[in-house]
């Protein structure tokens, strides 16, 4: 932990601190909220938030956080900043190799309990993504998913990022014919809230060289389709 931080009270609504050092400081990022500043809301964004709650009790302080990852808006868990560019630069250069595991729920009974998705992503004039359906067009994304738990209409996968192109998950999901609950962009299937969550994430310290889990905890809305069913 850094010396004297911020008292915890100024901690912005939703968001738990995760894991902090010197170099980084990671959060469980509440649904509803911006990773970062848009151009429609430069304020209420985890960024923003961030930098203002170190800030917190020193005047004139210039300290700044910059994004290692982004998650859509309305996906939870980890969200992972660093306190320099350069440790920013430095997290990229080892980011293929860290494990970065999610929930979903989504629509119908997948065929299989485990399978892999690959395909080129580009994106669209509205700025969602589809795959190009040509190899070597768009950006290359790598799903892996486990089934969890499967339901009446819906299957819980835990899914592993391999890669890291915007929307994958839930693109890759949509395309197979399995959006993800919640999903207003790529699926339109009614649920409170998009059925994503970012839960863990193991990396490579770049000072340290040392191997950390950095592991969120679950939202109530995926307890439902996480817990056994009662007899």
């Amino acid at each position: 932990m850094p010396k004297n931080p911020p008292p915890k009270k100024y901690l912005p609504r939703g968001v738990k601190i995760l894991y902090e050092d010197n170099d980084l400081l990671f959060i469980e990022k509440p649904a509803g909220l911006l990773s970062a500043p848009a151009h429609y809301e430069k304020e209420k964004n985890a960024l923003t938030l961030m930098t203002n709650f170190i800030r917190k009790g020193q005047k004139n302080s210039r300290k700044n956080l910059f994004c290692v990852n982004r998650l859509d808006r309305e996906t939870s868990g980890v969200l992972a900043f660093a306190k320099s560019y350069e440790f920013r630069e430095l997290m990229h250069l080892d980011w293929r190799d860290n494990e970065k595991i999610y929930i979903a729920v989504v629509a119908g009974n997948l065929r299989d309990d485990a399978g892999f998705f690959e395909s080129w992503l580009v994106a669209n004039d509205d700025y969602t993504m589809r795959s190009s359906g040509v190899a070597g067009q768009g950006k290359l994304a790598q799903t892996r998913y486990t089934v969890l738990r499967r339901g009446k209409g819906w299957t819980c996968v835990c899914t592993e990022l391999l890669t890291g192109v915007k929307n994958q998950i839930r693109v890759q999901f949509s395309e197979a014919g399995h959006p993800l609950l919640g999903d207003k962009m790529y699926g339109k299937i009614p649920a409170p809230r998009l059925a994503l969550h970012a839960w863990r994430l193991i990396f490579t310290h770049p000072r340290t060289r040392e191997r950390i889990k950095v592991e969120s905890g679950v939202p109530a809305f995926f307890e439902h389709y996480l817990a056994p069913p009662q007899t």
